[in-house]
C-alpha cells in the first residue's frame, strides 16, 4: 500500500536529516516523464498544499530544493555527512517561497515544451492557459538565476512581468541566441566538407 511505504520513507527521511547524513534520490519528474538521479544534503521533512516534502540542499542544482516524497522513488541513505552547513528545514506556512525583500515577483509563460520547470523548481502560482502554454508566478533572488533558466529553455518561456524586466530579459536571450546561431553558422562555413 502506498502510504505505509511514504511512512516508511518519510522516517527514513527524517532520521537522515538528524543524523546529517546525504541521501541519493532517485526522483521521477511528471512533466519529463523520467526519473532523475540526486544526491542531496537533507534539512527535514515540511508540508505545504496538502503535500509533504523533503526540504535538501541538492547537490546536482547546486541549490536548495524541494522533493516532493510521493514522488520519490528510492532513498538511500549513506553514510557521508552532509557537505552543505546545517539548517532547519524551511517554514512553509505563508506558502512554498515566502516573498522577502530579497526576492522579487516574476510572471513567467511557459509553452508546452518548458513545462518541466514547475516540476523542477518552487512555483508560487500555476495557471493553465486556452493555448496549452502555462502562466507561472515564482519568486526569484537572483536575476542571474532566472538568466539562466530563461537560456535554458528559449525559446518556450518569456517574462510577462514585470514589464521593465521582460524586454531586459528578452533582448538579453534574442542576443545571446543570434550569437549562438552565427557562430553555428561560422562554424558550419569553416568545416572542411569531405
Amino acid at each position: 500500500p502506498r502510504e505505509p511505504r511514504l511512512a516508511a520513507l518519510a522516517d527514513r527521511l527524517r532520521a537522515a536529516s538528524q543524523r546529517h547524513v546525504q541521501v541519493r534520490l532517485t526522483y521521477y519528474v511528471p512533466s519529463r516523464d523520467e526519473e532523475s538521479e540526486r544526491l542531496v544534503d537533507p534539512r527535514g521533512l515540511v508540508t505545504a498544499h496538502g503535500m509533504t516534502y523533503l526540504d535538501a540542499w541538492c547537490h546536482s542544482a547546486e541549490a536548495p530544493r524541494l522533493f516532493r516524497i510521493d514522488r520519490i522513488a528510492r532513498a538511500e541513505v549513506t553514510d557521508q555527512p552532509v557537505e552543505t552547513p546545517v539548517e532547519a528545514p524551511r517554514d512553509l506556512s505563508d506558502g512554498i517561497f515566502t516573498q522577502s525583500s530579497d526576492t522579487a515577483p516574476v510572471t513567467l509563460r511557459l509553452a508546452p515544451q518548458a513545462r518541466w520547470v514547475v516540476e523542477y523548481y518552487p512555483v508560487e502560482a500555476v495557471r493553465q492557459q486556452d493555448d496549452g502554454t502555462l502562466e507561472v508566478d515564482l519568486l526569484v533572488a537572483d536575476d542571474r538565476w532566472l538568466m539562466r533558466l530563461l537560456l535554458r529553455t528559449a525559446p518556450h518561456a518569456t517574462v510577462l512581468s514585470p514589464a521593465e524586466r521582460a524586454a531586459e530579459f528578452d533582448a538579453t536571450v534574442r542576443d545571446t541566441l543570434a550569437l549562438y546561431e552565427s557562430r553555428r553558422t561560422m562554424d558550419d562555413v569553416s568545416t572542411p566538407t569531405r
